[in-house]
């Protein structure tokens, strides 16, 4: 395994401390939260797997310098999600 290090707010660390030791669900910090990112990455997977259908649209001549795409999620007649592009001329780059 990895060693992470991450920033929560003492509030998040109150409720922790809540769930763990001898009465709590979970014998410690570092095992409630591997079951918090397991359960979170299965969530957010499956959530990915619906949005596997593209439709995209080929421009003649496209190049990222002349060209943006951008993402929108929309829904089908079948109301499956769906992501579709949308390709935009770049008039004018700001300057940063």
């Amino acid at each position: 395994m990895k060693i992470v290090t991450v920033n929560v707010p003492e509030s998040y660390i109150d409720a922790i401390n809540k769930l763990i030791g001898e009465d709590g669900l979970y014998p410690s910090r570092s095992e409630l939260i591997r079951c918090a990112v397991r359960e979170f990455l299965l969530k957010e997977l499956k959530a990915a797997n619906l949005l596997v259908k593209y439709n995209t649209t080929e421009i003649d001549n496209y190049d990222d310098k002349n060209y943006v795409r951008v993402p929108i999620d929309s829904m089908n007649e079948k109301s499956e999600p769906v992501r579709e592009f949308k390709t935009y001329k770049i008039i004018k780059r700001l300057e940063i």
